[in-house]
């Protein structure tokens, strides 16, 4: 026996199923990062760290609002001035260019506790965006052997 079926009602029960699925159940999370964009030449990158050969600075808690995106990594080469120029230029790509007004990379970063629903604590080479400017005060000392070749850089464009 053979059901005959309307173009409408094959639809009709697609919606409906696809309806009682719930619209979280298809969605899973992204894989990948923001757009590595290079930043045009009408757009300037300023750097808000304390120069200091001696101490090495991490954002404080006054970044935590500001704080919007964050990714910890092993480092995947030696170049530490390729891979901190890589998160600025992730930080410009993020969204519609305006999104992002600062980043901060380093080595030796430690992980948040819920980070992929991890428990944390290890240490690990990390880019954080910010929504808005920062500036030195936004910075603290960091611990000894920590935020190794930390780069902060604030994009206007």
């Amino acid at each position: 026996m053979r059901i005959a079926t309307s173009p409408r009602l094959t639809t009709l029960f697609f919606a409906v199923a696809c309806a009682q699925l719930g619209v979280a159940s298809c969605i899973s999370r992204r894989a990948g990062g923001p757009a590595i964009v290079p930043i045009p030449a009408n757009c300037s990158v300023t750097n808000p760290l304390l120069a200091s050969p001696s101490a090495s600075y991490a954002p404080g808690p006054s970044t935590d609002g500001a704080l919007f995106y964050n990714v910890y990594y092993p480092s995947y080469t030696t170049n530490s001035s390729a891979m901190a120029e890589q998160c600025l230029q992730q930080c410009y790509g993020y969204g519609d260019h305006v999104e992002c007004k600062a980043a901060f990379w380093a080595e030796n970063l430690v992980v948040p506790a819920g980070y992929y629903e991890t428990p944390g604590g290890q240490l690990s080479t990390g880019c954080l965006f910010f929504n808005r400017t920062l500036v030195s005060s936004d910075f603290v000392l960091a611990p000894e052997g920590q935020a190794i070749n930390a780069f902060a850089g604030n994009i206007a464009c």
